[in-house]
């Protein structure tokens, strides 16, 4: 008599552990921990990278909350699995065990100098580097930064650090991405006196990593679809306010099934910045 309601019950079971975790009530809700990062992640609901992820959360349904750590303190909980995933990292530094999204971002790190430190000199080129007193603040670098060994590196806690020491002439250069570098820069009321080497030293992708579990499989699938759909329709653009820093469609495509390519990619809005 009571093995009815049981096989029903075996199988409602079988079929809600059979379904992916976006079927599942409850299961949207993702935690994504972002390095502190000027103008792109300052607090939960500020910064480029922070309405990114907005964007994401709207198109897919997903409850992605979001906490700030600093830099090294992100990563360090992002690896003991703290969290389903860390928003930003670069794609030229050492990856943890993880899966890497597709890319959303292209990051320059520039030099930032003082002009008259140099007198009549300025640094002209990458090698001008060589002998001086070079600051890096607590970001991932790619080894072609840290492993110069004919350049002096110091590092020092955060980017507005770097930029107020070389302001004081306690630094030679910084390097700094491009976007929060210049961000910072303005806020410091600093753009009359540290200049720039618009020649990147480094160029590299930003993406997001996912834990390496079937959670992580399924929550990369998702963004990346999102991402590449807000390419193709330049939404990204808008939020970046530029089309320059945009991945390389191809590198998204790369990463999804090809049937799921689309015809109407336009990245770039009109009139953004090139």
């Amino acid at each position: 008599m009571h093995k009815i309601p049981y096989l029903i019950c075996l199988f409602l079971f079988c079929l809600v552990a059979g379904m992916p975790a976006t079927g599942r009530a409850g299961a949207a809700r993702i935690s994504v921990v972002m390095p502190y990062i000027p103008m792109m992640a300052e607090s939960p609901a500020r910064g480029t990278f922070i309405r990114m992820y907005q964007e994401v959360a709207a198109r897919t349904g997903q409850k992605i909350i979001i906490d700030i750590l600093p830099p090294r303190r992100a990563v360090q909980s992002f690896v003991a699995g703290e969290y389903d995933a860390l928003g930003a990292f670069p794609s030229l530094s050492e990856l943890p065990v993880s899966l890497a999204s597709v890319p959303y971002y292209l990051r320059e790190n520039l030099i930032f100098y003082k002009p008259g430190q140099f007198g009549q000199n300025a640094i002209t080129s990458p090698d001008g580097l060589a002998g001086l007193r070079v600051g890096l603040s607590a970001y991932h670098y790619p080894p072609a930064i840290i492993n110069r060994q004919d350049v002096d590196f110091e590092r020092v806690p955060s980017d507005h650090s770097l930029l107020s020491m070389i302001a004081n002439n306690r630094l030679d250069a910084a390097i700094i991405e491009r976007s929060s570098g210049l961000h910072i820069r303005d806020q410091l009321g600093l753009a009359g006196v540290i200049d720039t080497l618009d020649i990147p030293l480094t160029t590299e992708n930003v993406f997001s990593l996912f834990q390496a579990n079937r959670e992580g499989i399924e929550n990369r699938a998702i963004f990346n679809r999102a991402v590449y759909d807000m390419l193709c329709d330049g939404t990204l653009a808008g939020i970046f306010g530029r089309s320059d820093v945009l991945p390389d469609i191809s590198l998204l495509e790369r990463d999804l099934p090809h049937e799921s390519w689309r015809n109407d990619c336009l990245p770039s809005l009109p009139g953004s910045t090139r």
